[in-house]
C-alpha cells in the first residue's frame, strides 16, 4: 500500500484502540453528534405537547400580596409523586485498575447539542425507586449494579418547574460474568452513547467536554463540583 494509504490506516488503528479503551460501549443506532435541530416555534396550543404541560399558579408573597408564576410541569408523573431517577454509576474493578464513572452523550434538542450525562429516566407506575433505577441502568447501559446511597427528592429547576428526582450512587463490579459484555436495550427514541472516564479526574474531564463544545447536565456538574470542593478543603 502507498504511503499515505499507510498512514490513514496507523492513524484509524491508533483511533480505534483509543475508543476501546474509552468507551465502554456505544449505541449501534447512529452517534448523538449526528442529530441536529431543525426548527423551534411557541407552542399555540399546550394540548399538543405529549410530556410537558404549562400551568398558570396564583399564590401570595410573604406580605400577603397575590401574583401569579408559570410553572411546567411533566405529564408523566405516576401516583408515587416522583418523576424520574439518576444514578451516579461507579465501576468497580478487582484488578487494581482505578475506579471509572460511566457517562452519557445524548442529543437534547433544548439545548441543541449533545449533553453529557448521568444515565437517568423516568419512574414507572407502581415502581419503587430502587427498581426503576436498576432497570433504567440495566436498559440504557446494559450494566448490573447495586444501589449504595440515594439522595432526597431534588427538585430540578425550581423556579422553573415542579420536575423532581432521585440521584443514587450505584456501583457496578466489573468482574461479574453479566458485565462482561453489557448490552443496552434502547428505545426507539434513544440514541445514547455510554462512556467511562477516571474517577478521580471527573472534573478535569467535564471540562474538557464542556471546551470540546459538549453541554454539561447540571446535576453531573455538580457532583464534580463537590468532589473539587471537598479535596480543597479535605472533607
Amino acid at each position: 500500500m502507498s504511503l499515505v494509504r499507510n498512514c490513514l490506516f496507523t492513524a484509524c488503528k491508533r483511533t480505534t484502540i483509543i475508543s476501546k479503551q474509552f468507551i465502554s460501549m456505544t449505541t449501534v443506532k447512529g452517534a448523538p453528534e449526528r442529530a441536529k435541530l431543525i426548527s423551534s416555534a411557541p407552542v399555540t396550543d399546550p394540548n399538543s405537547c405529549k410530556w410537558i404541560g404549562l400551568e398558570k399558579l396564583t399564590y401570595t408573597d410573604p406580605n400577603g400580596v397575590q401574583r401569579e408564576w408559570d410553572c411546567a410541569v411533566r405529564k408523566t408523573r405516576n401516583s408515587g409523586g416522583v418523576d424520574g431517577i439518576g444514578m451516579l454509576t461507579i465501576l468497580k474493578y478487582k484488578d487494581g485498575t482505578p475506579d471509572q464513572v460511566l457517562l452519557q452523550k445524548q442529543f437534547r434538542p433544548p439545548v441543541d447539542g449533545v449533553c453529557i450525562e448521568v444515565p437517568a429516566g423516568l419512574v414507572d407506575a407502581n415502581e419503587s425507586l430502587e427498581t426503576a433505577a436498576l432497570r433504567e441502568l440495566r436498559e440504557e447501559t446494559g450494566y448490573i449494579g447495586k444501589i449504595t446511597s440515594k439522595s432526597p427528592i431534588i427538585f430540578n429547576d425550581p423556579g422553573f418547574t415542579n420536575t423532581n428526582m432521585s440521584l443514587m450512587t450505584v456501583e457496578v463490579d466489573m468482574s461479574l460474568p453479566e458485565n462482561q459484555n453489557p448490552q443496552t436495550q434502547l428505545e426507539d427514541n434513544e440514541f445514547i452513547e455510554c462512556f467511562k472516564v477516571p474517577f478521580a479526574n471527573l472534573n478535569n474531564e467535564l471540562e474538557k467536554l464542556y471546551k470540546q463544545g459538549y453541554r454539561l447536565d447540571a446535576r453531573l456538574q455538580n457532583v464534580a463540583h463537590g468532589i473539587e470542593i471537598a479535596k480543597q478543603y479535605n472533607l
